[in-house]
C-alpha cells in the first residue's frame, strides 16, 4: 500500500503537466521563421483580412479585363458588319427534352436526355442563303 501511494505520488505531477516538456522530444518555439520569399507570419484574423483585400483586388482586375475583352468583340463585331464579304455562320438551334422514367412491357427504362436539332445552321452576311446538312 505504501508503495502505490509513493507511486500516485510521482503519477499524480506527470499527469498534471500532461504530454509536456517531460515527456515531448520537440521544442515548442512558435517563432514564426519563415523565408521572405514564401510568405510572412500574421494571425489569423489579419491572415484572413488580407486573403480578402486580394479576391476584391483580382476580382476587380477581372472584371476589367472582362470589359476589355467584351470591347473587342463588339469591334470585331463592327468590323464584320462592314465587310459584308465576310460570311458568318448561324450555329443550329438544338434543344434538350427530358424524357421521364418509364416501363415498355417488363422493362424499366430512367430518366434521360435527348437532343433536337430544331433549326439547322445557316449563313448569313453574305450573298449566299444556304442551309449546311
Amino acid at each position: 500500500m505504501k508503495t502505490c501511494k509513493i507511486f500516485l505520488l510521482f503519477l499524480f505531477p506527470l499527469l498534471l503537466s500532461g504530454c509536456g516538456a517531460v515527456l515531448n522530444p520537440y521544442h515548442e518555439n512558435f517563432n514564426c521563421q519563415a523565408p521572405e520569399d514564401t510568405g510572412h507570419c500574421v494571425d489569423t484574423p489579419s491572415a484572413y483580412d488580407e486573403a480578402v483585400g486580394i479576391n476584391q483586388a483580382v476580382k476587380g482586375e477581372t472584371v476589367s479585363t472582362e470589359k476589355q475583352i467584351d470591347a473587342a468583340r463588339l469591334d470585331r463585331l463592327a468590323q464584320l458588319l462592314k465587310e459584308p464579304q465576310a460570311p458568318m455562320i448561324v450555329p443550329p438551334r438544338i434543344v434538350r427534352v427530358l424524357i421521364l422514367p418509364y416501363k415498355g412491357g417488363e422493362d424499366l427504362f430512367m430518366a434521360r436526355y435527348a437532343y433536337l436539332q430544331v433549326e439547322s445552321a445557316r449563313w448569313v452576311l453574305s450573298g449566299i442563303e444556304e442551309d449546311i446538312e
